[in-house]
């Protein structure tokens, strides 16, 4: 059986459909943006996706990540708009879009796969972990988990890199992974209501990580903006 979070009040706008899985710390409204804080923290994605648009100009092989993170944002304002797991389910799916956009990338870094099979991989590895969300879901597994795991493979990823040299211009992926742990943190203690204020519709601990989250994305960015664009010789080469 799913574990659902509480159900919104019967004749709220949203009240017909299935709740999500959590429930954060912010006290569902009964109208159309349940969540104001959760809801409209993720513009910060698209603010993100504009910024990374811009630095990826003349970077074909960036192209993807403006328009990942725009994604990310859309969707979480659809489900964080709804609490409905019908729209939780696609905000799984964008942070799945950016999560192997990342480890499609450093597989090719890495030579495990040939420049050309990166979109393959990328599409292929965000289908595939979005086909397991419905099944986890009903059988109450923790979802959260699944990105949490495929973001511990991609800084895995990078430590492989890093190893092998050259080490400089980390800086940027240095301040990445700590934008995260520091959204992480935020997120945690808005979940365990360490932190928690249900009734401030303004500042909330999830909304925080939005904003966090969407920054370390665009930081990310400018760390694979400053690295030459991984091709046939590149992979070859390692």
């Amino acid at each position: 059986m799913p574990a659902l979070a509480p159900p919104l009040a019967p004749g709220c706008p949203w009240s017909g459909f299935t709740p999500p899985n959590l429930d954060w710390c912010e006290r569902e409204l009964c109208a159309w943006i349940v969540n104001p804080a959760d809801t409209w923290s993720n513009v910060a994605y698209l603010v993100g996706a504009l910024v990374m648009w811009r630095l990826a100009r003349g970077r074909a092989d960036l192209a993807h990540f403006a328009p990942a993170s725009a994604l990310v944002g859309v969707f979480s304002f659809a489900y964080h708009m709804s609490y409905t797991w019908m729209l939780q389910f696609f905000d799984f799916v964008g942070m799945f879009v950016f999560c192997f956009l990342v480890l499609a990338r450093n597989a090719v870094r890495l030579g495990h796969v040939a420049p050309g099979r990166e979109r393959a991989v990328w599409l292929g590895g965000t289908a595939l972990a979005s086909a397991c969300v419905p099944p986890l879901f009903w059988s109450g597994a923790p979802i959260q988990a699944t990105v949490f795991v495929l973001i511990v493979a991609s800084i895995a990823q990078e430590a492989v890199l890093w190893r092998r040299g050259p080490r400089a211009g980390y800086a940027a992926y240095a301040a990445a992974i700590a934008l995260l742990a520091a959204a992480a943190a935020f997120s945690a203690a808005d979940l365990s209501r360490a932190w928690c204020d249900p009734d401030d519709h303004w500042i909330q601990g999830h909304a925080i990580w939005h904003v966090l989250s969407a920054a370390s994305l665009v930081a990310l960015l400018v760390f694979y903006a400053r690295r030459p664009a991984p091709g046939p010789a590149s992979s070859a080469s390692r």
